[in-house]
């Protein structure tokens, strides 16, 4: 499942080429995939945002013409979406939409890399689709871009719901601070571990009600940045510990995004190619390689159910 870093690379790279754009139509091709309003409330209304909560995506909607009202998104509507494990956004021009030649960057691919970020779009896999107007442009569809949600094992989802609402959604209300939120400070995650103290330092880091964002990759590099075992238990955990985790887990993910995300098996730039933080991890898939640091062997273990890499001499 994409991390922090892989989504916020979908949401720049989403952004910088639907926003401003109208909704011409949207096209449900499995009703399993969509939920909430009816498509019809969104014909009409702008791009006007993309951005990002947690591993959630959202779009924000509005009418041509009308601003917002406040903050709190009153008079619009948002489109959410999770790409979950194998979920794909694909931004296909109009001249290259049955085009098996998608050179350049006039397609666009995000998230799971499969056959259809070459195939011809709509694909078998192709679960809900959107016609997108160039604000301005006159109508007809040499003049339409076309935004692909595919998702082969059926687990992403994409909403309609009023932007004021999201708060409430079953999804985005679970959702904990954001890693780069001012609150996301280490007395506040003290305070967190302390009340999990049977529970080992990774599985609370990977707990989404806490701190967003953070999977199975970015969990182990930050972890071993702070020094800290991952299995090591939230009563053993000091506030200097702490601290150096809270900034530990910043510096990974703004690495991680500075490199476009981490593609080992499920990721890739908005381009197709791949992300490159995976030229840059400490232990995350190096299993028996020599720690960065001090040469000892990699190990990977299970914990909290997930593969786990930690250098056994760095990490205490």
């Amino acid at each position: 499942m994409p991390e922090l870093p892989e989504v916020e690379t979908v949401v720049r790279g989403l952004s910088r080429h639907i926003v401003g754009q109208k909704i011409k139509t949207i096209h449900v091709l499995t009703k399993t995939s969509f939920s909430g309003l009816p498509v019809h409330k969104s014909i009409g209304l702008l791009v006007k945002s993309v951005s990002r909560r947690g591993k959630g995506i959202i779009i924000e909607l509005a009418k041509p013409g009308v601003a917002r009202k406040g903050e709190d998104g009153s008079n619009s509507l948002s489109l959410l979406i999770h790409l979950k494990m194998t979920g794909q956004l694909i931004w296909v021009p109009p001249i290259r939409r049955r085009s098996k030649s998608y050179g350049g960057h006039q397609r666009l691919n995000f998230g799971h890399p499969t056959d259809d970020f070459t195939n011809s779009m709509p694909s078998r896999h192709t679960r809900v689709w959107f016609e997108l107007t160039p604000k301005g442009a006159p109508s007809g569809q040499r003049h339409t871009n076309y935004l692909y949600f595919n998702d082969m094992r059926r687990f992403g989802w994409v909403k309609l719901t009023p932007t004021a609402e999201i708060s409430k959604d079953k999804f985005f209300s679970k959702l904990g601070l954001e890693p780069f939120d001012k609150n996301f400070t280490p007395a506040f995650l003290y305070t967190a571990i302390q009340h999990r103290p049977k529970s080992n330092i990774k599985a609370i880091i990977l707990d989404q009600t806490l701190v967003t964002g953070i999977g199975n990759i970015y969990s182990d590099e930050a972890l071993f940045y702070a020094g800290i075992k991952p299995t090591r238990l939230g009563r053993s955990i000091t506030k200097a510990n702490t601290t150096k985790l809270v900034s530990a887990i910043k510096k990974v993910l703004t690495k991680g995004i500075k490199y476009s995300g981490t593609s080992i098996n499920t990721h890739r730039t908005p381009e197709g190619s791949m992300g490159q933080m995976q030229n840059y991890l400490a232990v995350y898939d190096r299993k028996g390689q020599p720690c960065r640091k001090c040469k000892t062997p990699i190990i990977k273990i299970r914990v909290a159910s997930r593969g786990t890499h930690y250098c056994p001499s760095c990490q205490l």
